[in-house]
């Protein structure tokens, strides 16, 4: 069994590590630990003992979570110097998550890519997830042969045939349930605990199905060795991002099956001789250890290197380094506390001595039994709880200041764009993002504050502002999230010049047309273009290219040329908004890793748009389009920067920030009156 943990655990290690693949070893891990509860648990009810379950939880706990809490304090502290300021409040959130036994879900419902090959862009804490998943089991499992127990006693069921019902039922219900959510939502199911009950279910059904049969001996060779073959090809051989955890996870829970039911063959041909080799024994005493600081090891280096993944010789290195620490974590930690746990307490021995009486001494051992592991999982949650829930109030701190900062944009100590390309020297930090806040909030009214005949269908995508009177011209802004970043810009020239302002948007949905067949999209589309020209606003804002993040394919929008004839010949003047450079890493992030030396982030604009502006075509024989073109204020001179006038561009790869694009409104303005454009405008003219 040690050895079969040891292949395991080193099968995480590699796959993560060189292949960026997921190994079938998790797995295995999930069922060895409920085929040994299983066993533990079927003796005792067999035998008339109990359960003790509340005992069985503080000894558990007892054993995990010092060596867990000890490498999420130490991977936060190690997080503190690597990673980006941006990104703390997300990992102060993900250890609390993983200390108490809930990461899983919070990965889960946050849709993390788990087959993502860049790992920089994962937590440091991702592989708790199982760990969650296998505390969470660690409190129902106990629970679920407390009810076996219940129905045999009191109704005088045989054991196997009662268990083999309720856990017979919970594989059937969960493996079913694990088909149809892994084909329908699978980066969801992954984490899901209700898709993995089935695999904690199958080592309970081996654990009875050894206790009513022995395998052959003359079986149990090959069956071994199939079982080691189909653990380490599972990797490979699987295509776990298209059916992973459905049924396909039946293979290394079968591999591990055999694996096990093998189990002593008394064969020098036997795979129990490979596992229980000396090397597998020490690596499986410290196997918990060494999953528990792999992950963390990886994730810091590829984002210390900026590199997507390891090598094969740093991730070796990776490898080795994470066998050392695990050695480290195991003889500090993990070793002494299972050596305290088994030693009686000074208290108990002077009670032992005082009195001879059986009874008294039973009562002192079981005082003493639980004293130690509730001292040491308190000791745990409060510390490390403790830190990280000081660390996440600070960084709410820091994020209502962020907030604040950005209202500031524009002023002499944050200038933004007005400065753009500027040398001037700030004493202060630049305005970072702070929370990334839709700038949809930003028009805060509901749209039936200004018009009760808007059509319902819209309404969730429908915000407004109202400066003026109902006579006041409106501008709607309408599209994507880069047609969202729009509002920041106008929205104080529409305050200024007492216009009403309006946004539909929809994030991802390039208005008016996606191209990859998104219904929704193609709805939304459909009637927010009729709905404008029902508006019949002054003006509408829209997006007019969109640019690539690895090369100058910047392209005018597909089906807007038809659009803008459509809105201008019923007489509303059309803004036309050029896309921002894109980025095929965060630039926000390398701003942050780099203030000093900005140059490691940035990039010459003629790397990331067209020579010439796409959307100047549409204005050339129609008088009701503007053509607005920021790019020399976001990348002044030439060159694209993280940050200008001591204020952060973008809050990730591809979208301006709020405080920056405030900073530019002046520009856009003076862009569109030199076009002719009247911002007292109030009604269209139908030509």
């Amino acid at each position: 069994m040690q050895g079969l943990r040891s292949l395991a655990v080193l099968l995480v290690v590699m796959y993560h590590v060189w292949f960026g693949k997921v190994s079938g070893g998790v797995d295995v891990f999930l069922f060895i630990s409920a085929f040994l509860l299983s066993l533990s648990s079927l003796r005792k009810i067999q035998d008339g003992k109990p359960l003790k379950v509340v005992s069985y939880w503080l000894h558990v706990f007892q054993r995990l979570l010092p060596a867990a809490a000890t490498v999420i304090l130490a991977t936060l502290i190690a997080a503190y110097f690597i990673i980006a300021p941006s990104r703390w409040a997300s990992l102060l959130a993900d250890a609390k998550a993983a200390l108490f036994y809930f990461l899983n879900w919070r990965l889960a419902f946050t849709s993390v890519d788990y087959y993502a090959q860049d790992a920089t862009l994962k937590t440091p804490f991702q592989h708790f997830w199982s760990l969650s998943m296998q505390g969470q089991i660690f409190i129902l499992w106990p629970l679920l042969f407390a009810f076996v127990a219940f129905l045999v006693g009191y109704l005088r069921l045989k054991v196997l045939p009662t268990a083999l019902f309720v856990f017979g039922t919970v594989f059937v219900a969960s493996l079913t349930f694990s088909v149809i959510e892994t084909s329908t939502n699978q980066s969801f199911a992954y984490f899901d605990t209700r898709t993995r009950l089935w695999e904690f279910a199958a080592g309970t059904l081996l654990a009875m199905l050894l206790l009513a049969w022995r395998v052959p001996s003359w079986l149990k060779v090959p069956m071994g060795w199939l079982g080691v073959i189909g653990l380490v090809t599972c990797g490979w051989l699987l295509p776990v991002e298209q059916a992973f955890p459905g049924y396909l996870a039946l293979w290394p829970l079968l591999s591990g099956a055999f694996v096990i039911a093998a189990g002593q063959t008394g064969s020098r041909l036997g795979v129990d001789r490979l596992l229980s080799a000396k090397p597998l024994q020490k690596m499986g005493a410290i196997s918990y250890c060494l999953y528990l600081v792999h992950w963390p090891i990886l994730i810091l280096y590829t984002t210390a290197i900026g590199e997507p993944k390891a090598g094969w010789l740093d991730g070796t290195l990776v490898i080795l380094s994470s066998i050392a620490a695990a050695w480290v974590l195991h003889n500090l930690v993990e070793k002494p506390l299972r050596a305290w746990e088994k030693k009686p307490s000074r208290r108990v021995l002077r009670h032992a001595q005082r009195s001879e009486t059986p009874w008294n001494r039973k009562k002192q051992d079981g005082r003493g039994a639980w004293v130690r592991p509730v001292a040491i999982i308190t000791t745990c949650l409060a510390l490390i709880g403790g830190s990280v829930s000081a660390g996440q109030a600070w960084m709410r701190y820091q994020q209502n200041r962020a907030e604040e900062l950005a209202l500031l944009a524009g002023t002499d100590a944050y200038p933004g764009a007005l400065a753009a390309g500027g040398t001037q020297r700030y004493r202060d930090m630049p305005i970072p993002q702070g929370d990334i806040v839709s700038q949809f909030d930003n028009l805060s009214e509901s749209c039936a504050a200004y018009n009760a005949t808007v059509n319902t269908s819209l309404a969730e995508y429908c915000t407004t502002n109202h400066w003026g009177g109902s006579d006041a011209p409106l501008t709607i802004v309408v599209g994507d999230s880069h047609a969202e970043q729009a509002i920041s810009m106008y929205r104080p020239i529409a305050e200024s010049n007492g216009q009403n302002m309006m946004a539909f948007l929809m994030g991802g949905c390039k208005f008016p047309t996606q191209p990859e067949g998104w219904v929704e999209c193609a709805d939304f589309n459909r009637n927010v273009t009729q709905e404008i020209l029902d508006l019949k606003p002054a003006n509408v804002v829209l997006m007019g290219t969109a640019a690539s993040a690895t090369d100058t394919n910047e392209r005018l929008i597909n089906g807007l040329e038809d659009t803008v004839e459509t809105l201008t010949r019923a007489g509303i003047n059309v803004i036309v908004l050029r896309d921002n450079p894109r980025y095929d890493y965060n630039m926000y992030v390398c701003g942050q890793v780099n203030l000093r030396n900005l140059s490691n982030c940035s990039v010459p604009v003629s790397e990331k748009l067209a020579p010439i502006n796409p959307s100047l075509a549409l204005a050339e024989f129609n008088p009701r389009v503007y053509t607005v073109d920021l790019t020399d204020q976001i990348c002044p001179n030439g060159v694209c920067r993280p940050v200008e006038g001591n204020v952060f561009v973008y809050i990730d790869d591809n979208h301006i920030s709020k405080a920056y694009g405030s900073t530019m409104a002046a520009e856009m303005e003076s862009q569109l009156l030199t076009q002719g454009w009247d911002p007292s405008a109030s009604h269209p003219v139908t030509e």
